[in-house]
This record gives structure tokens, C-alpha cells and sequence, in this order.
């Protein structure tokens, strides 16, 4: 979030100072972090030392939490995108990505493989490339 109280990505390895919160019962309390750090970091200083990165459900709240902004600074909260699903639509939770991977290398790189001799780990791919590739299902064998 910006000191204008506007949302934007960014990597997740830049940088920024953070917005946690504090949440006891009902009552949510924005606190500002002047340590800069990841995003991964922040997530992990927030959930030690408070509730965890702010989540903004309202305009209200991201009032509250753009004042704590310095003019022209950028601090991060806790909004991400993880857009890695399975087939059947369920949602990604875990992961088994090669070292440096998933790194959309074409640009498109929107399904998964896994690579031979890798121990299983996967990569991410182009779809309308060819590989071998296994079902499951109900049936009988």
C-alpha cells in the first residue's frame, strides 16, 4: 500500500516496511513496523510479535491503515497472490517446486510438470507442450 492509500504488486523479495495487526475479539489495531523487510519476513515478524500482516476489509480500515504510511512510502500488507491451482479446481496449498522454480520463463509458463530424476519436484511449463502424464480416479484396477 502506498501513503495514498492505493494497492499495487510487487515482489515479494523488495524490501518495504509493514502494516501488522492486533486483533482481540471484535477490535482490530494497525500497527506500523519501521523495519524493512520482504514480504516473507514481514508475514513472520507480524505473526511473532502480533496478530499477523493487516488484512483490509474496508474502506474504513484502509483509512486506518494509510495513515500509518509515510508520505511517499510504500509498506506492505497482507493481500497475496497465490494463483496455482489443481485441475479439479481445488486451491494449491502445497508445493513442490524445483529450485528457481516456478519462474514463467516463456511468459505463459501456466501448467506443471514434474522432472524426471528430480525426486518429484515440479516445474512450471507451456500447456500445449507434450508429456507423458498420469490419472487417478475412482475405478477399479
Amino acid at each position: 500500500m502506498t501513503s495514498y492509500g492505493r494497492w499495487h504488486d510487487s515482489s515479494c523479495t523488495y524490501n518495504y516496511k509493514a502494516v501488522c495487526c492486533d486483533v482481540r475479539g471484535l477490535n482490530v489495531t494497525f500497527v506500523f513496523i519501521n523495519d524493512s523487510m520482504t514480504w516473507t519476513e514481514a508475514q513472520s515478524y507480524c505473526r511473532e510479535h502480533h496478530t499477523d500482516l493487516a488484512s483490509v476489509r474496508d474502506l474504513t480500515e484502509n483509512q486506518k491503515v494509510q495513515e500509518l504510511v509515510p508520505e511517499g512510502k510504500r509498506v506492505w500488507i497482507g493481500l497475496f497472490r497465490d494463483s496455482w491451482k489443481w485441475s479439479d479446481g481445488s486451491n494449491s496449498s502445497f508445493s513442490h517446486w524445483l529450485s528457481g522454480e516456478p519462474n514463467n520463463n516463456a511468459g505463459a509458463e501456466a501448467c506443471a510438470a514434474v522432472v524426471f530424476g528430480s525426486s518429484g519436484r515440479w516445474m512450471d511449463v507451456l500447456c500445449d507442450q507434450m508429456y507423458p502424464f498420469i490419472c487417478y480416479g475412482p475405478g477399479e484396477w
